[in-house]
């Protein structure tokens, strides 16, 4: 039929029916085998495709699907059709490879889809982390820079194991230190520990005896950006650790608040009421005010199965990390067997008291000689 009635153009419709003259035909008229031939046919080709006119199908959204070639998206009556890629929904992606003779048919192997033949191997995690490993790989001097980060508990652990008092700072419901505290380390007030009162194991509030100091009781705070995970600013060029302070989410640091139970800012025009610490331990990634300074003898800490004598030691359970922190090396365990077997050797942290036999005879190592009166 002629569709426009005017002479020249020939346009026709095999079968259907336009309800009147249209230079563009709908999406009915495309499913019917629809002819565009005449001096029309680019634009009429173009308006088919924005109105989607593709025999079985929708035009696809977007030209880089990487999937079969569909004749289901190439229009009739153009012969080579489109070299356009179709969706291919995943329910019949199998069929297809089957149907197109590539990969054949697939299984399921330890949970996952793989093709006949073929056999999957998991990737299983170690286990056992090779952290350092890990860590001497990516870090040179490695050892040395173990003992430099160690240095203040080394210090620490050392004085408790002389003096018998442990000071650790924890969490009060941890079974371990977060962090040892020795005479150098810093209190809220921002003096050190040596600068306050005589302490003994069984202490509880320490006050500061530095002259116009309110400070009551001890509470230790980090002093350095490693404490609390802030390794970048060592990085810094420019960088001066001892103008380090731990801040609160005020933005001022510690040493700017009371030294009281509450720690409100003492800034001008600040309105903080209490100190909230915007960082976190290294250790146990929580809050500073989570945390309490803890004054102990070896016999509480006994009673409370915390590590003690040697075993208080920095990574005492892991030898090569233990001989990192002593000496900076990792093979020489001299300190530590000097510490153990000398005169005097410190305790392991095992439970005796005056009714636990001794066995003195058959030392082979030196160590404690009883003397008789």
């Amino acid at each position: 039929k002629n569709m426009s009635g005017k002479k020249g153009d020939r346009r026709t419709v095999s079968s259907g029916k336009l309800s009147k003259t249209s230079t563009r035909p709908t999406q009915k008229v495309a499913t019917q085998n629809v002819t565009f031939p005449g001096p029309d046919d680019e634009h009429v080709r173009r308006s088919g495709e924005r109105q989607g006119a593709f025999q079985g199908g929708a035009r696809p959204k977007s030209r880089n699907l990487a999937s079969r070639p569909s004749p289901r998206a190439t229009p009739v009556g153009h012969p080579g059709g489109n070299t356009e890629r179709a969706l291919v929904p995943k329910g019949d992606q199998r069929l297809m490879r089957a149907g197109r003779g590539g990969g054949g048919p697939v299984q399921m192997q330890q949970g996952l889809i793989v093709p006949k033949g073929y056999t999957a191997r998991p990737v299983i995690p170690a286990k056992k982390a090779e952290l350092i490993s890990v860590a001497r790989a990516m870090n040179d001097d490695f050892a040395g820079k173990v003992k430099t980060l160690f240095d203040p508990e080394r210090e620490a652990a050392l004085a408790a194991l002389r003096t018998g008092i442990y000071i650790g700072w924890r969490c009060p419901e941890f079974t371990w230190d977060c962090i040892r505290v020795g005479d150098m380390s810093k209190c809220f007030c921002g003096h050190l520990l040596n600068q306050h009162a005589k302490y003994t194991g069984k202490s509880v509030k320490v006050k500061c005896a530095t002259g116009g100091c309110e400070c009551k009781a001890f509470a230790f705070v980090p002093g350095r950006p490693e404490d609390v995970g802030e390794f970048w600013f060592q990085r810094r060029r420019d960088f001066d650790p001892s103008t380090w302070r731990a801040k609160c989410r005020c933005k001022h640091p510690h040493d700017q608040h009371a030294a009281n139970a509450y720690k409100p800012c003492k800034a001008k025009g600040c309105r903080c009421s209490q100190f909230e610490s915007n960082f976190l331990c290294a250790a146990c990634d929580r809050h500073w005010e989570d945390h309490e300074t803890f004054f102990e003898t070896e016999d509480m800490r006994r009673q409370g199965e915390l590590p003690c004598g040697q075993d208080y030691l920095p990574f005492a359970e892991m030898p090569d990390l233990r001989n990192m922190v002593l000496t900076g090396k990792e093979d020489d365990d001299s300190p530590y067997r000097a510490l153990t077997e000398g005169e005097g050797p410190i305790p392991r942290a095992l439970p005796f008291d005056n009714n636990t036999p001794v066995a003195f005879g058959g030392q082979k190592k030196p160590g404690f000689r009883p003397v008789y009166d």
